[in-house]
């Protein structure tokens, strides 16, 4: 058996950690990370995947060690020291570098500030979770400790809590990683991505409430044996569309047809923009010091994805307040709503219209007819 004051070191330091991640995750909040103190570093995605990476492999070291017996603290000791003393402060330093606040006023800045943070604190929250597995199988063993038996080495539940445990940080490191290597590209084409899936459940909802027509029907409940018979026709009636709403029926039939429309554009420019948007053009480590106006001048292309970004947002949440306006039954608000979407769309395709060479290709040709359908009555 380990002697019982190594155990109580290990037990000692892993708490200690413990309140050490507890305060890192804290840093790391929405409100937090924007007054957190930081530096600018070379490039944080670099910085946060090399970071990653060892976390990744102190963890498979660690879990052998539990794994084996007998339990040895001075080797945990060791490697969680490793992973405090550097990996961990390395991590939170990428999620909150100057680097990535500089950009913060702009949509791409933003996301990629969040996605980042939201990946190391999955990997933090992760790594508390072995640091708890340590803690109980060190107390284990210290409560043990006046014993001569051999240490046999952990349970099988101990195992699987090991191997699971281990797992975990396995695959919030390899997400992480993934989004590092992946860079602005693959920000942009996940978010573009998650807005069309929000578009079309919207659609999807907008066109089974119009389907859900109410037919003033005189037989629901005068006369039925059950007397909660009425009950859904009762509770639903005050937004369900009427017989008599022609033109709001009009307008919502419209507003499915091209909002699906919409639906096609993402998937296009995703092909056909968002994943062919040149890496020489993905900002540097020193991004940020050139000033918008001189990207204006030069056509940057970073200044067109953030708009376009700016627009693919701006969609869905159109769709939300379109899909108020039809269930308040306010044929005017959802005509506004309506043209508002469109609008968006609209933008967002003349404004990359041609590629990000400034020259006509395929999607060009494509846009042009899409456009006129959408324009089509």
């Amino acid at each position: 058996m380990a002697k019982p004051n190594t155990l109580r070191a290990l037990i000692d330091l892993t708490k200690t950690t413990q309140t050490l991640l507890t305060h890192y995750q804290s840093s790391l909040s929405p409100h937090n990370a924007k007054n957190a103190p930081s530096e600018s570093l070379p490039n944080p995605l670099e910085t946060a995947k090399a970071c990653t990476t060892l976390l990744k492999s102190h963890t498979t070291t660690l879990s052998l060690l539990l794994l084996t017996p007998p339990l040895t603290p001075s080797a945990l000791i060791t490697k969680i020291g490793d992973v405090s003393s550097g990996v961990l402060s390395g991590l939170v330093a990428a999620a909150v570098a100057d680097n990535l606040k500089a950009n913060s006023e702009n949509g791409l800045g933003s996301l990629m500030s969040a996605e980042l943070r939201a990946g190391v604190l999955r990997v933090l929250g992760a790594w508390g979770e072995v640091l708890a597995l340590v803690v109980r199988l060190a107390e284990k063993r210290q409560d043990d400790g006046g014993s001569n038996k051999k240490d046999e080495g952990p349970t099988e539940a101990e195992r699987q809590s090991v191997l699971a445990t281990t797992g975990v940080v396995w695959e919030a490191c390899d997400q992480l990683l993934k989004f590092c290597d992946n860079g602005i590209v693959g920000l942009v084409v996940k978010k573009a991505e998650e807005w069309r899936s929000v578009l079309l459940d919207a659609v999807e909802e907008l066109k089974e409430w119009g389907e859900d027509v109410d037919e003033d029907d005189e037989d629901g409940f005068e006369g039925s044996d059950d007397e909660f018979a009425g009950d859904d026709d009762i509770f639903g009636a005050a937004n369900k569309l009427g017989k008599g709403d022609v033109k709001l029926k009009a307008l919502l039939d419209t507003s499915v047809k091209k909002l699906k429309m919409v639906g096609m554009l993402y998937q296009a420019l995703i092909k056909r923009r968002l994943k062919t948007f040149p890496s020489s053009a993905q900002p540097s480590s020193s991004a940020g010091e050139k000033s918008t106006e001189d990207k204006e001048t030069q056509q940057d292309p970073m200044v067109k994805l953030e708009k376009l970004m700016v627009h693919l947002r701006a969609i869905p949440e159109g769709v939300d307040d379109l899909a108020s306006a039809f269930y308040d039954l306010d044929e005017n608000e959802a005509n506004a709503m309506f043209e508002k979407c469109c609008s968006e769309a609209k933008k967002a395709v003349a404004l990359v219209r041609q590629s990000w060479t400034g020259t006509d290709d395929e999607f060009t040709t494509w846009s042009g007819k899409w456009t006129d359908a959408l324009n089509a009555e």
